[in-house]
């Protein structure tokens, strides 16, 4: 279901502590199952806080303006580029705080779709034949941190967006959208669980623990890459010495730091050049160059063409 509004955080409380028995949803909606349904809400609000929610596997991110999320002792600031997975079951704060209003965009996976997708995306062909409606696959499970949104993850999400919107669409055709962007996130996560394997620790602990702390850097380029960003920063942010994190980045994401964050701005320039009629000058200043020189050195550099011929092209 879509709604456009939170949902009083008393009564939601309550739902969750009961596992949704009564079957009643956000609205007064009468429920197919107990457990979490799935939601996407679709809201805008200057201010809010929302505390110790204990959720669904769930997807933060922000249409306009920023938020910040917090499991345990983490929180990771989202921009309107990045998206943010909590884990099933984990107690999660929502925080806005701005001058102005932030059109937020969350998609929580309902407790039923989540243990039949899991059970199709995670169980042999041969398990999924021999017994179809088993449901006992493990869930999937993520570090949280702040992951950039792709073409294809946008395009996903504006397209299940829309068909939420549109009260004649039919539910097979909500699930079967539900169902791709969901794929495509697990697939985009376990992508990025293969970059420990180019560490070189032989421990599993260790290598976690240093993933741990790049992404503390990585959350910060996503939410700070328009403005100057050194390489001491980064190494603090990770509580790493600088030499360490510069190796040790590069073993993980293939490129240095900088390279990092022009290949952050190059992304950006792309989507503000597809969807935006700012001037070349105006996207420079929005993804942190001088000026518009800047920026088409920097394209050049990365695809061999132009911003105004790509423009011109797309």
């Amino acid at each position: 279901m879509l709604i456009s509004k939170f949902p009083n955080i008393n009564w939601l409380k309550r739902q969750i502590q009961h596992q949704f028995q009564n079957k009643e949803g956000p609205n007064a909606v009468n429920l197919p199952f107990e457990g979490w349904p799935t939601v996407l809400l679709n809201t805008t609000t200057p201010k809010t806080v929302r505390e110790d929610i204990e959720g669904p596997l769930s997807i933060f991110m922000n249409l306009k303006g920023q938020s910040i999320i917090g499991v345990e002792k983490r929180q990771v600031l989202i921009n309107e580029n990045a998206y943010v997975l909590t884990n099933n079951k984990a107690h999660y704060d929502l925080i806005i705080n701005n001058s102005v209003p932030t059109e937020v965009f969350n998609i929580h996976f309902g407790t039923q779709f989540l243990k039949e997708a899991s059970a199709w995306f995670y169980q042999t062909q041969q398990r999924l034949l021999d017994d179809p409606f088993e449901s006992t696959a493990p869930l999937p499970s993520f570090q949280l941190k702040a992951t950039w949104r792709s073409s294809t993850f946008n395009h996903l999400a504006a397209q299940l967006q829309q068909l939420y919107q549109d009260k004649t669409t039919s539910a097979e055709a909500k699930e079967i959208a539900l169902l791709a962007l969901f794929e495509h996130v697990v697939l985009s996560q376990k992508s990025q669980d293969r970059l420990k394997q180019s560490l070189r620790s032989s421990k599993k602990s260790t290598k976690e623990e240093l993933i741990k702390r790049l992404y503390l850097a990585v959350d910060y380029i996503y939410a700070f890459y328009n403005q100057p960003i050194k390489l001491e920063e980064l190494a603090q942010i990770s509580c790493l010495s600088k030499y360490h994190f510069l190796r040790s980045f590069k073993q993980v994401f293939g490129l240095a730091p900088y390279q990092f964050i022009q290949q952050i701005r190059f992304k950006q320039a792309i989507h503000l050049l597809e969807h935006s009629s700012a001037t070349l000058q105006e996207i420079a200043y929005a993804i942190g160059l001088e000026n518009a020189s800047s920026l088409s050195r920097l394209f050049f550099r990365t695809s061999g063409a132009y911003p105004s011929t790509y423009r011109k092209k797309s």
